[in-house]
């Protein structure tokens, strides 16, 4: 979908270098640089997108699996697949939530929570979620935060 607009620029520049100033034919232009910007942009949204947000916890297993048990039934999430490192659940919104679905890819690590929320990539593209994605991420990351304050002593109370 880019090569066409790229070579265009590759061969302007080389033109450029090779002979000087070269000018663009009507509507060269916008057929070089519109569709380049466009795929950088869409470039860093995706790459946004696929960042994980990190929680440090001193939870167990047993007492995560409980928390995302109870996150899941509140956002309505639909498990995947679960296991000793990781839990994989989807969204199934109605047709004017504003959403096609999301995935929910929770990853543990030691004392580390990893988690990310994506438009569901075995649905339509999105270009939007309408926040459906932050709440996911930062619901889960609350309940984490909250249930590991309450089992960590304020420091300095006895």
């Amino acid at each position: 979908m880019l090569f066409s607009p790229l070579m265009t620029i590759v061969f302007h520049l080389t033109d450029y270098f090779s002979y000087g100033y070269t000018y663009f034919k009507d509507g060269e232009l916008w057929f070089a640089f519109l569709p380049s910007a466009l795929a950088v942009i869409f470039y860093f949204i995706q790459k946004k997108r696929l960042k994980f947000k990190i929680v440090q916890t001193t939870l167990s297993a047993q007492q995560l699996k409980e928390v995302i048990s109870e996150v899941s039934k509140n956002l309505k999430w639909v498990p995947m697949s679960s296991s000793e490192k990781t839990y994989v659940a989807k969204t199934f919104p109605g047709f004017f939530s504003g959403s096609w679905g999301e995935q929910i890819t929770v990853l543990f690590h030691e004392n580390t929570v990893f988690i990310n929320s994506i438009c569901d990539p075995d649905k339509r593209p999105s270009v939007v979620s309408w926040g459906r994605n932050s709440e996911n991420e930062n619901t889960l990351a609350d309940k984490i935060n909250e249930a590991t304050n309450k089992l960590t002593p304020a420091a300095g109370l006895h």
